[in-house]
């Protein structure tokens, strides 16, 4: 499925009973995190995968820039020897449900994104991208592109 929020989520499980479906494929980046309010709990609750798409932002960017935010992210890849893409995609996967389809166009960026998966965010670190990057709004509709 995508962009199911709750509702539809509910809707679909009534339906398909015990064979809910087996993920959700939803906009998912640092700057977009509305799926944390409802969906990434529920799915969380139902052993439903999350897949974030676009985890760079739709301009494919990576949120922050050179602004302060930016430099949280290149702080902490600094530290791990990684880079800030790395670390903004370790911390979008930091639940089991989570998982992320960025961009890559060719192989070496393909290793770059794996690579992610290496970093071991500490709850200090996690909590500064947070910070960075703080959960808006509340549970309702989902954005998408």
């Amino acid at each position: 499925m995508s962009n199911f929020d709750v509702p539809d989520l509910e809707e679909i499980r009534a339906i398909a009973g015990e064979g809910h479906p087996s993920c959700n494929q939803v906009l998912y980046h640092l700057e977009e995190r509305a799926i944390e309010h409802a969906v990434l709990p529920w799915c969380e609750r139902n052993a439903v995968a999350v897949v974030g798409y676009s985890p760079f932002g739709s301009s494919g960017r990576l949120p922050g820039g050179r602004t302060s935010r930016g430099r949280v992210l290149q702080d902490i890849a600094d530290a791990h020897g990684g880079s800030a893409h790395q670390v903004a995609l370790r911390f979008l996967v930091r639940k089991p449900p989570l998982f992320t389809i960025p961009k890559a166009s060719n192989p070496e960026h393909t290793g770059a994104n794996a690579g992610a998966g290496e970093l071991e965010l500490s709850e200090t670190e996690l909590a500064r991208i947070d910070c960075a990057f703080p959960l808006k709004g509340r549970a309702g509709t989902l954005p998408t592109l």
